[in-house]
């Protein structure tokens, strides 16, 4: 989290929580998908909020069609 400050952060699904960071030295406001389960960013630098959570639709809509879900998903209906 050096050099970057979290503005807000909103859980998207069971599996994703967006954040909304800013960098300290350029003052770039951006989008991260965060796992929900371990905190880890797994998306960073996004332009928005909407582009996010078009990612994390498409990861939930894969996440359905595949038997099982994919690995460590909660599994939504």
């Amino acid at each position: 989290m050096i050099g970057r400050k979290i503005l807000q952060e909103q859980q998207a699904s069971a599996n994703y929580n967006l954040r909304q960071v800013e960098r300290r030295r350029t003052g770039e406001i951006s989008w991260e998908v965060v796992e929900a389960s371990s905190g880890t960013a797994v998306v960073t630098g996004l332009a928005s909020r909407d582009e996010a959570l078009r990612t994390i639709r498409g990861w939930e809509h894969l996440s359905q069609k595949l038997e099982g879900g994919l690995p460590g998903h909660v599994l939504v209906h």
